[in-house]
């Protein structure tokens, strides 16, 4: 009951502070598991479940019950009845060594027991056959003729002795009996050696033993009757001693066993750290219940041992809260830290890319990420750390994604110069920021013409041939023809219009370019590359062709 109001009080002090309820260490979980499991080992070793089932049938259940709620999520639980498990386990273990060390002395005193009357029964036939040879002896001597009278008398002398002897050693087997069964009584409880019954029975046997060597056999038969009833009041005495004293021993030793386990259970939510004044004492006091129940004084173990357990149940209910919060706050603050460098990351990520080809090459991937870090930020402001996280972990992703394709639009541009420049009769291959260019200049046309040189036929197959590899063939091309200055800007515009469509024309019907890639466009005079010099016509006649890569 105390613990489950020690849960109830850890939630609502957690909710109140703004904190989550955090969950039991899953280590200390393992553990607290792990030691259960081991109790049952170690009871069954000992033979628990014949001796005690009642017990270890218990614990196996509270073990089972743990790792079912193990299983469904209930860590707190699970933790206790794993907990709970432990401490049945131990009263098992401790109920089974009391039952082996009970039988053990039992079977000790029977046959110390039997071996005392087994050597008293020869004693007595031994007496026997001496007194039986006597008179058979005696027989013959007086069957004999001529033998002495002095002879006869001598066996007579002898045959009573053996009589006597006889006697004696039948009542020295009962004396026998009755001294080891109170050797017994005093084996089982050794204080009873200064109880007034025991003097009683020293003091009659010791006469019974007179009353033998005086030869006064019926007093000795007498007394050794009313020694019998005494010591064997004794004896009963002695064996209940000896259980009220067992069972005070296992009582102190179970309760020890108990505050240890609690006291484990302590040390896994670091009481030295959050009470160690409580924790100091109540070891101290478990140090006294141990040294009590070493010195004999079981009761008073027992009393010390129930006196730690109080004072470790109300030390681990204190410390349960302190523990879990501080688990608590120290998970908050990894979240915290976590969300704090997914901002900072992304913050820092973006600006690297900025001065690249990103923003430019991928920017709707580029501005997500951006918008990615501004709301990562901003739930950071306002405590949202999970949001935060993933936000910024969204933000990332956009990013990445954004500089993986300008990669490869980068290597795929970087290709494509390469391949064009080796291309006959291509003058220029320029790398523009979102295409590449490829320029063929000179006459590719006749003057005035729309019909393309054969020399020039080899360079646009090519061409074609490049635009249509696997790594090209996606991206839109659009052809450009340029004319000189010289003639009419009207003509002029209307040829290289034609142009663009002859070289348009030869990809799609040559080089088997789809068409929806391709656009062309005549641009005449309209835009030269070069204003100066003796060749400036010369440059400026010239077919661009332009491949979008974004």
């Amino acid at each position: 009951m105390m613990k489950s109001y020690g849960w109830l009080l850890l939630f609502l002090y957690l909710v109140v502070f703004g904190c989550t309820v955090p969950e039991i260490d899953e280590v200390m979980l393992t553990t607290q598991l792990q030691d259960a499991q081991q109790a049952i080992q170690n009871a069954a070793e000992l033979e628990a479940e014949p001796l005690v089932p009642e017990e270890y049938g218990r614990a196996v259940k509270l073990l089972n019950f743990a790792r079912d709620a193990r299983e469904k999520g209930d860590i707190p639980q699970s933790a206790e009845f794993a907990y709970q498990a432990e401490l049945v386990a131990q009263v098992a273990i401790a109920k089974a060594r009391q039952h082996q060390a009970r039988q053990q002395v039992i079977d000790i005193r029977e046959q110390v027991y039997q071996r005392i009357i087994k050597a008293q029964e020869h004693e007595r036939e031994i007496a026997r056959i001496r007194q039986v040879i006597t008179e058979k002896q005696l027989a013959r001597a007086v069957s004999s003729h001529g033998k002495e009278q002095q002879v006869t008398e001598r066996l007579s002398t002898e045959i009573a002795d053996l009589k006597t002897a006889l006697r004696q050693a039948e009542l020295r087997l009962p004396l026998t009996n009755l001294e080891s069964l109170t050797n017994a009584a005093l084996y089982f409880y050794p204080a009873i050696e200064t109880t007034a019954d025991y003097e009683k029975v020293q003091l009659s046997l010791a006469s019974v033993v007179n009353l033998i060597e005086r030869g006064d056999f019926t007093e000795a038969e007498d007394v050794l009757a009313k020694t019998q009833t005494t010591v064997n009041s004794l004896y009963e005495s002695a064996k209940q001693s000896r259980k009220r004293e067992t069972e005070a021993k296992t009582n102190a030793w179970i309760s020890i066993a108990k505050v240890e386990v609690v006291i484990a259970r302590a040390q896994l939510l670091n009481a030295a750290q959050h009470a160690p004044q409580r924790f100091e004492e109540t070891n101290a006091q478990l140090e006294r219940a141990t040294q009590a129940l070493i010195a004999g004084r079981y009761e008073q173990a027992d009393q010390f041992a129930q006196q730690a357990q109080r004072m470790a149940d109300e030390m681990v209910n204190v410390v349960e809260v302190v523990e879990f919060r501080k688990r608590a706050q120290d998970e908050l603050n990894l979240i915290i830290a976590e969300a704090e460098r997914a901002v900072r990351t992304l913050d820092e990520k973006i600006a690297a890319q900025a001065r690249t080809e990103v923003p430019q090459l991928e920017a709707k991937l580029y501005g997500l990420a951006k918008s990615a870090y501004t709301a990562a930020k901003s739930a950071l402001a306002t405590k949202e750390y999970q949001t935060a996280i993933e936000t910024a972990a969204e933000g990332n992703d956009y990013l990445e994604r954004a500089i993986a394709s300008t990669q490869q639009v980068t290597s795929i541009k970087s290709d494509l110069v390469e391949a064009a420049r080796k291309v006959p009769k291509v003058s220029e291959v320029i790398e523009q920021q979102n295409s590449v260019l490829i320029r063929v200049q000179g006459d590719a046309f006749a003057v005035g013409s729309a019909h393309l040189q054969e020399g020039f036929l080899p360079t646009f197959a090519l061409l074609a041939e490049i635009l249509q590899r696997t790594a090209f063939r996606d991206y839109p091309i659009r052809v450009e023809s340029h004319t000189t200055s010289l003639g009419n800007e009207s003509v002029n515009r209307r040829l290289s219009m034609a142009r663009a469509d002859t070289v348009k024309n030869y990809f799609v019907d040559q080089g088997k370019i789809n068409v929806e890639r391709l656009t062309a466009a005549g641009l005449g005079e309209t835009k030269p590359i070069t204003s100066d010099g003796l060749d400036k016509e010369e440059q400026n006649l010239r077919i661009d062709i332009i491949i979008t890569t974004n």
